[in-house]
Parts: structure tokens; sequence; C-alpha cells
């Protein structure tokens, strides 16, 4: 993760796997985290992330 502080909130860069490359057309995402404590940020940025992954895979079999 890559966290940057953008207002107060806390955000993370990450670059977009290879292989949901057909179905997100950037090449990094930026999410954010709803937070300015960066212990909280740290604690909730894997959940967010797998949240992310987890779309993408859905996307990728289907689903809509």
């Amino acid at each position: 993760m890559s966290p940057t502080r953008r207002n107060n909130t806390i955000h993370m860069r990450k670059r977009v796997p290879r292989r949901f490359k057909s179905i997100e057309p950037h090449d990094y995402v930026w999410i954010s985290l709803h937070t300015g404590d960066t212990t909280v940020a740290a604690a909730k940025a894997p959940e967010i992330w797998q949240s992310m992954m987890e779309a993408w895979e859905a996307k990728l079999a289907g689903d809509t």
C-alpha cells in the first residue's frame, strides 16, 4: 500500500493486477480509507483491497 493523505483523509494507491486489465482500464487505483488516522488506515487497507479484488473477480466471472 502506498498511503497518501488527501484533504485530511488517507487514501491508498495500488497497481491493478494484470489479470484484471480487461475490466479495469486504469493502471493504478486510488481508494479512500475514510479515515485520517494512520493506524486505522493500516488496519482497514487489507480488507478494502480484498473487497476490491473480489469485485474484480466477480466481474471476470460475468457478474455485474
